[in-house]
């Protein structure tokens, strides 16, 4: 009887263990995966998706939108606009915008083809140049 006990002791710590290495292992292989940088076509099929009935996300001819959106062009060229209001206004928005539940990948997509409706090229970017993507890792000291 004791045997079967000390046995069955020893199994529930074993798969307690695996269970717990799995679950610490999985947030460590999430960090290693590559991310794609922002795409702002994919951004524009976004906005075409979601944004194109209150607001004219291009300058293309005929484009007809609500009095009070402003256009894509007028939010990406406003005054000290940056990548965290806009991502603060599609995380949480304000009425009468309605909640998209969009992902993080898919908000810094927007933020992309936003960027490319900048007209100052004086002002800092909304988005790091792909090249200059923050370090994996802090430089040795």
């Amino acid at each position: 009887m004791q045997v079967r006990q000390l046995a069955h002791s020893r199994l529930i710590t074993v798969a307690a263990f695996t269970v717990l290495w799995l679950g610490a292992a999985a947030p460590i292989a999430l960090c290693t995966e590559e991310t794609k940088p922002p795409s702002a076509e994919k951004g524009y099929e976004l906005a075409t998706k979601f944004c194109k009935t209150c607001h004219i996300i291009d300058d293309k001819p005929g484009r007809v939108a609500p009095d009070g959106p402003p256009p894509f062009s007028a939010i990406a060229n406003k005054a000290g606009q940056t990548a965290e209001r806009i991502k603060g206004t599609l995380i949480q928005p304000h009425p009468p915008m309605p909640d998209m539940h969009l992902s993080s990948e898919e908000i810094l997509n927007i933020i992309a083809y936003l960027e490319t409706l900048r007209t100052d090229e004086t002002i800092p970017p909304f988005l790091p140049p792909p090249g200059e993507a923050k370090p994996k890792y802090p430089s040795p000291t």
